[in-house]
């Protein structure tokens, strides 16, 4: 949506600023004020909008920021839409005009004959009656009279770049296409132009009555492209010989320029107060502490569309068979060998050793000479224990002497 305020702003502006030339400056006869205000008009258009006066906007105490959304109905960009594509077609066919324009000129300045000056070349139609002027290529038919008087005339628009101011205007015509306003002040700087020419040339000739009459003899020719300042513009002819006869202004008059002040001051007042200014890139007084409550609604697209409902889809879908879980299990125990009837095994079991007694001194380690065993007693009852000598000593074949002590018992029967 900016885009189109911004169009529009800009367009305002460009029509404030040519209805003040038709009002003040359209019968002075300072030409080059003239065309200067003409081109800085269009330029001016179109930079106000990017700027604005801060100070001027309303101020609260406090910094209120506000964002709102808005639903975007269809309808709505709907139009958007076809007016963005109606101002983009009208501008292209523009721009194709204009492009098949350029070309004709360049196919003729390389297919017909030409001389080469140091400041402009001639480029020679066969059987044509124009004469024209692009850059520093000058166009003039063999059919043409007075061509001295001619070339001077067009030298004029080569010498101040006249082609450059066309081909600027035919830029904000593609732009702003759409406004009629456009097209006569298009009309209003090739005017110019030729009187700036025709002033230059009539000053050449001393004699602005010879240089009227050769006009008025020579209206009748071919005009030339219209990107092109021609010499020969029927359309032109009275006015022309109008300001060559007229008186010239004065100083004074050349205050009356002064009237772009007022217009673009009152240009930035009305562009920061009457447009929101969301596209202004530059701020001459900005606001201080207090700033402005800024509304900026943001605008919800609307939801596409719902595609057509179809058939659901049955997908079928496998899934991978389960993994047995296999569980290692220990080998068997090896198979136990029957068991056999155990044969009888015989013990040995070790001598009793020989106890010490405690109470007995150790004896000295010597070798044994004598052993004396007493035998036990009988369990029974013994009366009458009667002594008997000891019974006599054996000796073993290692050397020993066992000696043998018992304890005979008699029993009275």
């Amino acid at each position: 949506m900016n885009w189109l305020h911004y169009l529009l702003e800009a367009n305002i502006y460009l029509a404030v600023f040519y209805t003040g030339y038709c009002l003040f400056l359209n019968k002075e006869t300072h030409y080059t004020l003239n065309r200067a205000y003409l081109l800085l008009s269009c330029l001016s258009s179109f930079l106000l909008p990017l700027v604005q006066v801060g100070i001027l906007k309303p101020t609260v105490h406090d910094t209120i920021n506000v964002r709102y959304l808005t639903p975007a109905t269809n309808q709505e960009t709907n139009i958007l839409d076809i007016l963005f594509y109606t101002y983009l077609l009208g501008a292209m066919i523009l721009l194709i005009l204009l492009l098949l324009k350029l070309f004709k000129l360049v196919k003729i300045t390389q297919t017909a004959n030409k001389t080469a000056d140091n400041r402009y070349k001639i480029v020679l139609l066969e059987n044509s009656n124009t004469a024209f002027s692009f850059f520093n290529y000058l166009f003039i038919g063999s059919k043409t009279e007075g061509i001295n008087t001619i070339i001077r005339h067009e030298m004029v628009h080569i010498r101040q770049k006249h082609t450059l101011d066309v081909l600027f205007l035919e830029f904000i015509k593609i732009i702003n296409w759409f406004n009629p306003l456009v097209y006569l002040l298009q009309n209003s700087l090739k005017t110019i132009h030729e009187y700036i020419a025709d002033e230059q040339t009539a000053a050449f000739e001393n004699d602005t009555l010879t240089y009227s009459s050769f006009l008025v003899n020579n209206a009748y020719g071919l005009s030339g492209s219209s990107i092109a300042p021609s010499f020969f513009n029927y359309n032109l002819l009275k006015k022309r010989i109008i300001m060559l006869n007229q008186k010239r202004s004065g100083n004074l008059a050349r205050l009356k320029y002064l009237v772009a002040v007022p217009i673009c001051a009152a240009a930035l007042c009305a562009s920061t107060l009457g447009f929101s200014k969301t596209y202004a890139l530059v701020d001459l007084v900005p606001q201080q502490a207090d700033t402005v409550i800024k509304v900026k609604p943001l605008k919800v697209p609307p939801p596409p569309p719902a595609p057509p409902a179809k058939k659901p889809q049955v997908t079928v879908v496998k899934f991978a068979p389960p993994k047995k879980q296999v569980t290692k299990r220990p080998p068997p125990p090896p198979p136990v060998p029957p068991v056999k009837n155990p044969k009888a095994a015989i013990i040995k079991f070790a001598p009793p050793g020989a106890v010490k007694d405690p109470s007995s001194p150790a004896a000295p380690s010597k070798a044994v000479k004598e052993i004396q065993i007493d035998e036990p007693a009988s369990q029974a009852p013994a009366k009458i224990a009667i002594d008997v000598k000891d019974k006599p000593a054996k000796q073993t074949k290692t050397g020993t002497t066992i000696r043998v002590k018992s304890d005979t018992l008699k029993h009275n029967k």
